[in-house]
């Protein structure tokens, strides 16, 4: 490896550190003071999933001004009183991209597992194999340098939280420097009779992993399954579940193969862009058809028994045309639901 990459990764891992040590907020719920709860039509809910790219310096270079920009632009949203309900966000590492949440006035906020959550004790499921074959130049054995930067925003009241870190060997190259995860929040949504739970995910990448894609492979089909776990065991069948995130899928066979197992992460749901995708005389515009064919960005849905969550729409409100991609390297979509008791 060229010793400028080495050291890269050494002022990387360094700004992560003091990130991580920097006095953020470590519990999960907080509440920014806001006059009232916006009201928004009883029996609707918006979901934005968002990866932020909130990366540090000198991984990503000047990125304040673009995270502003987006707490802004979600700001700007609220005035005219189209602004998603609830946000979910991956990449919010940086203090700017966590300002999003005050940014874009949201009175709520979940913030995903902390760097000191991954366990260090051995995954033996993984394999003493995988457990041997660490790459310790592309970012693996040197620790949690940074929190998920998975975080949940809301207007409406988060009444429960709960988060898992991956442990800490679950994990291939670049990404073995955050504490990725899984952050699920409850929240009181207005026409729904009980708490809907939202959970935020970000998984291992492949190619931008560092490492072969193989072993980016055995630690995402680790990982998934750990979120399906995650998911049926916190969660009652009552209770309706939205599961979005940086899913990191894309359309390789072996991901796809990992993510269907045991009846995919959320067994008896939807995936909302393939839901709208595949609507007859459905109008799908391009960036919808680029997040689409992309097949990262996810957000699944289930309804709860006696109960409807149903998807009406899809919106990119900072599309390419918008200067999405100037914001981020990802664009950030907004599902539109309906909620109904049958």
């Amino acid at each position: 490896m060229k010793k400028s990459r080495i050291a890269a990764l050494s002022i990387f891992a360094m700004t992560l550190f003091a990130m991580a040590h920097d006095g953020a907020p470590a519990s999960a719920a907080i509440s920014y003071p806001r006059p009232q709860t916006p009201r928004a039509p009883h029996g609707n809910l918006s979901v934005m999933t968002y990866n932020v790219e909130g990366l540090p310096w000198p991984v990503a270079l000047g990125r304040g001004d673009a995270l502003a920009a987006i707490g802004h632009r979600l700001a700007g949203l609220r005035r005219e009183g189209v602004q998603p309900h609830v946000i979910l966000l991956q990449e919010a590492f940086t203090s700017d991209a966590k300002a999003i949440a005050r940014l874009a006035g949201y009175r709520y906020s979940a913030q995903g597992p902390a760097a000191v959550d991954a366990s260090v004790q051995p995954t033996l499921s993984l394999g003493v194999g995988f457990r041997g074959a660490a790459a310790a130049w592309n970012g693996e054995g040197d620790g949690k340098w940074a929190d998920s930067g998975l975080m949940i925003l809301s207007d409406y009241p988060i009444v429960a939280t709960a988060r898992m870190a991956f442990p800490a060997d679950a994990c291939a190259g670049y990404d073995c420097l955050a504490s990725k995860g899984v952050l699920m929040a409850l929240v009181r949504v207005p026409g729904s009779a009980a708490p809907i739970a939202v959970v935020d995910t970000h998984l291992n990448a492949r190619a931008a992993s560092g490492v072969d894609p193989k072993r980016a492979d055995d630690a995402y089909e680790w990982q998934i399954a750990a979120v399906g776990r995650f998911v049926r065991s916190r969660l009652r069948p009552e209770t309706s579940v939205i599961v979005g995130g940086d899913f990191n899928l894309g359309h390789d066979p072996e991901r796809l193969a990992a993510a269907a197992r045991a009846g995919g992460v959320l067994p008896g749901g939807d995936e909302a862009v393939a839901t709208q995708w595949h609507r007859p005389g459905a109008s799908l515009d391009p960036d919808l058809v680029a997040i689409h064919l992309r097949a990262k960005d996810k957000q699944f849905f289930r309804a709860a028994p006696g109960s409807e969550l149903a998807l009406r729409a899809i919106e990119v409100p900072f599309g390419e045309a918008a200067g999405g991609f100037e914001l981020s390297d990802h664009l950030g979509f907004v599902a539109e639901y309906d909620l109904r008791a049958r």
